[in-house]
């Protein structure tokens, strides 16, 4: 297209000279020049088509110098530019290879991009990929460490660093560039919903919750998932302030707990116990109760036994009975069932039992129902029990929404996945306290 307005331009050129002369030409007169002696007489048409053809040439000598001139640097101008042009491509190819996992071909396209493209940045961070991809963490670490000392590119290698560090199992060391990188792109939703998790691994509970806090403001977390994480943390605090007998700050920490989760268990009675001890019985049996109705545990009912203070087991479990609702959860059946057939009062316990659903029968039903049995010396049901139970679903216990593991008692973070705030009380076997 260029070319083609560069010879339009050039014919019009010419045509105008042809013009100019033809008119010049037709004008009459001559033109006389002496010079040192000599003369000479020539038409003036003639003259002034001369001179134009003159400069003219004169301007293409001198086009043609410059063209000439020139020549070494286009050459060296088109080599550069062909130079750059196969380097972005080879930093392409690399980093489509990285992605779909190709390692040989992602070092391969990394080592000529560093050799084509003098641009640092670029290609470091896909020798970085490439080397991490392919377990040379030596190599990835030096390219990592180049990045996060540029300021064009210092979140991505503290980035690089800190993946590097988690597969060292260097928690500490991760959780450091995670903060820097943190700082320089504050509003990063992954970081900031990695963050939350690395803060409270390394015990860094308060911190956890600013992170947690930041990150819901940005959106980079489900608010099922922060209320969880929030219930969780606040509740650990509660704990540790607990240890160090700093009631106060307790109350408060397992107060902005059931903020998040209301009827969050390990929140609910250690908040309670509380209470009973500032002598404010009416306070935690509200708080009990409450929880019993939507999420009853053996432990909210021999918390409650600290607020009624009977001697009599039959008042107690008359109490729970009269707390729990005809459509009450199959837990809070098993629970008073066993309070009963521990206090002989085996036909309270049938009756409790029989109000469980088909669907709801598990390991703790059918060892409640082994129980009865004993207490009438009817060992050949006890025995039949027992084997139903085996093949039963497995009773409540805290147990983790990620891996499947259980435990006995709440903690913050998974013995098994070392995930944080994941322990429900759901399935898998034995009721058990909270401590």
């Amino acid at each position: 297209y260029q070319m083609m307005i560069k010879v339009i331009w050039w014919i019009i050129k010419i045509l105008a000279i042809c013009i100019l002369v033809a008119v010049i030409s037709n004008q009459e007169g001559n033109t006389e020049i002496v010079w040192i002696g000599w003369k000479m007489e020539i038409p003036t048409s003639i003259l002034v088509g001369g001179l134009i053809i003159l400069i003219l040439t004169i301007l293409w000598i001198y086009n043609l110098w410059k063209i000439i001139l020139n020549f070494p640097n286009r050459i060296l101008s088109l080599i550069k530019e062909n130079r750059q042009k196969n380097g972005y491509n080879a930093l392409a190819y690399g980093l489509v290879a990285s992605s779909a996992g190709d390692v040989e071909s992602a070092k391969k396209y990394a080592a000529q991009a560093q050799r084509l493209l003098d641009n640092r940045d670029l290609t470091e961070m896909l020798s970085a990929h490439s080397a991490h991809l392919s377990g040379d963490k030596s190599a990835a670490f030096k390219y990592f460490s180049n990045l996060a000392d540029r300021k064009n590119t210092e979140f991505h290698g503290h980035l690089g660093l800190m993946r590097l560090s988690l597969d060292n199992n260097k928690k500490k060391e991760a959780l450091t560039h995670a903060r820097k990188a943190s700082f320089l792109q504050p509003r990063n939703p992954k970081l900031n919903s990695m963050l939350v998790i690395m803060e409270a691994q390394q015990k860094n509970y308060p911190e956890a919750i600013d992170a947690l806090q930041k990150a819901r403001r940005i959106g980079s977390i489900d608010e099922s998932r922060a209320q969880s994480l929030g219930a969780a943390l606040h509740t650990k605090i509660g704990f540790d302030n607990l240890e160090k007998n700093e009631l106060s700050d307790a109350e408060k920490s397992f107060g902005f707990a059931l903020r998040e989760k209301t009827d969050f268990i390990p929140a609910v009675i250690a908040l309670s116990k509380i209470f009973i001890g500032n002598s404010n019985d009416r306070k935690a049996l509200s708080l009990l109760s409450k929880t019993w109705k939507n999420q009853p545990h053996p432990e909210i009912a021999n918390t409650l036994k600290l607020i009624w203070k009977n001697e009599r087991a039959s008042s107690n479990i008359a109490k729970l009975i009269d707390l729990t609702e005809d459509n009450a959860d199959a837990q809070a059946r098993y629970i008073i069932a066993d309070e009963a057939i521990s206090a002989g009062l085996t036909g309270e316990a049938k009756e409790q039992l029989s109000k469980v659903l088909s669907e709801d029968y598990n390991t703790l039903y059918y060892q409640l129902n082994s129980r009865l049995a004993d207490k009438n010396n009817d060992k050949s049901s006890s025995n039949q029990e027992l084997e139903k139970a085996l093949n039963a679903s497995p009773n409540h216990r805290w147990s983790c929404g990620s891996c499947g593991s259980s435990s006995e008692i709440w903690k913050i973070s998974c013995e098994n996945c070392d995930k944080i705030g994941t322990l429900d009380w759901l399935s898998p076997p034995n009721t058990s306290k909270i401590s």
